[in-house]
């Protein structure tokens, strides 16, 4: 008999198996993100449409950082204290609100305090977004589930750059009621389909949330502080984007619409390269996943060293650290989903979230200190050193939560699937 040397099929992977509350949660997260319009051109609405310096748009950028810092932390505690629906609505509509109310305001002080409340609210539905989801899907499939997430709300990122730059010579002050509208139409999601009505599936009704779920015990954690540490790290590296990347094209003598076209090579890149690379994902380690994400956009930044003035050689570079953008941000959340006890995702999520604007209000530090130092060179190898400690650091997690043995009905590695593989 013949032998068949035909190779065999690789079976085809199966649909992603939710819930569909969870894809009308993803419907509403990127239409809110597609209303990210006030805060990338806030800096150029106060120069431009207000008059002020530059020296006093920066004061009120910081305050919107240092917002952004501590906004999530609060966010989740709010979502495991009062529950995801209701900290959604406050958070959506109090956004809208503000920004509704930025454009009436003219004076330093009023503008800067104005900008602290958005920085606090801007990014508060983040962590009742995360926690519902791990409420709302199986656990076997809140890795996909989790990408899909990211990868559709980049899509709403793309499009608020989109309506952002089409918007932004005439009509600036438009960009605020394009921002209000997105936000409150993401809560009359959550409102009218009544997202998180019902009870969290872990907890039910009546599971009494102990203070061991708390602050004090997340504090106490070492593998999550860990790994919230080098998620800082990570932002700090890929933070340059927003912050150095626009000065040293610049430098480089390159026009503004230059910056443009990287920003849409970043958008395309998000967009095809994570549906390729999730049967990758799908069978590695998270935290292996999140090192080589790491290692990948440190080498993506140190290629910005080679770009010598051309715009390919920056596109080629953006088409490196847009693969470690991918790598690291499809994989991250179930690492934190899995460190985080049922009755503190909230807060976990919430801590977590608060690195990308403790990172906003480090990376141009470091981004300006470079610069008069040693100009784009050293702070592009700067971003490329941040990268690698961070993918080195995430592997060195996973090997000591290999080595970490389990008390007797504790949760160790092994059950949190830490260290192996997942489908």
């Amino acid at each position: 008999m013949a032998r068949d040397d035909r190779p065999t099929p690789r079976p085809r992977r199966a649909p992603l198996q939710v819930p569909t509350a969870y894809w009308t949660l993803v419907a509403g997260f990127t239409l809110c993100r597609s209303g990210c319009v006030v805060v990338p051109f806030l800096s150029l609405y106060l120069v431009r449409q207000q008059h002020f310096s530059a020296a006093d748009a920066a004061q009120v950028s910081a305050a919107f950082g240092a917002g952004w810092s501590i906004g999530p932390a609060i966010a989740g505690w709010l979502a495991d204290r009062i529950g995801r629906r209701r900290t959604l609505l406050v958070a959506l509509s109090a956004v809208s609100a503000m920004y509704l109310t930025l454009p009436a305001l003219h004076t330093l002080t009023a503008l800067t305090a104005a900008a602290l409340a958005v920085g606090l609210l801007f990014d508060a539905p983040r962590p009742a977004v995360l926690a519902l989801v791990a409420d709302l899907v199986p656990e076997e499939a809140r890795g996909r589930a989790y990408a899909t997430l990211y990868w559709a709300s980049n899509i709403g990122a793309g499009l608020a750059g989109a309506v952002g730059t089409g918007l932004a010579d005439r009509h600036i002050t438009a960009l605020f009621y394009v921002a209000a509208t997105s936000n409150l139409a993401f809560a009359a999601t959550v409102l009218i389909c009544k997202i998180g009505a019902g009870p969290r599936p872990e907890t039910g009704h009546h599971r009494v949330v102990t203070s061991a779920a708390g602050y004090r015990s997340l504090l106490r954690d070492g593998r999550f502080l860990a790994l919230t540490a080098l998620t800082l790290l990570y932002l700090t590296s890929y933070q340059q984007v927003l912050f150095g990347l626009p000065v040293a094209m610049n430098h480089d003598g390159l026009k503004p619409s230059a910056y443009g076209i990287i920003s849409l090579i970043n958008a395309i890149g998000v967009v095809a390269f994570q549906p390729l690379l999730q049967p990758w994902i799908d069978r590695r380690t998270p935290l292996v996943v999140c090192a080589a994400g790491a290692v990948t956009l440190g080498l993506g930044m140190g290629g910005n060293l080679a770009a010598q003035q051309s715009l390919l050689g920056y596109g080629l570079a953006a088409a490196i650290w847009t693969l470690g953008e991918v790598l690291f941000f499809s994989s991250v959340m179930t690492v934190v989903e899995r460190l985080a006890p049922a009755e503190a995702r909230g807060r976990y999520t919430g801590i977590w979230a608060s690195t990308m604007g403790t990172s906003a209000l480090i990376a141009p530090l470091i981004s300006s200190a470079a610069l008069d130092a040693g100009g784009p060179e050293l702070m592009w190898t700067t971003s490329l050193v941040l990268g690698v400690l961070a993918g080195v650091g995430l592997l060195a997690l996973k090997r000591s939560l290999d080595d970490t043995p389990s008390a007797p009905g504790a949760p160790g590695p092994a059950h949190l699937d830490l260290a192996a593989g997942h489908a």
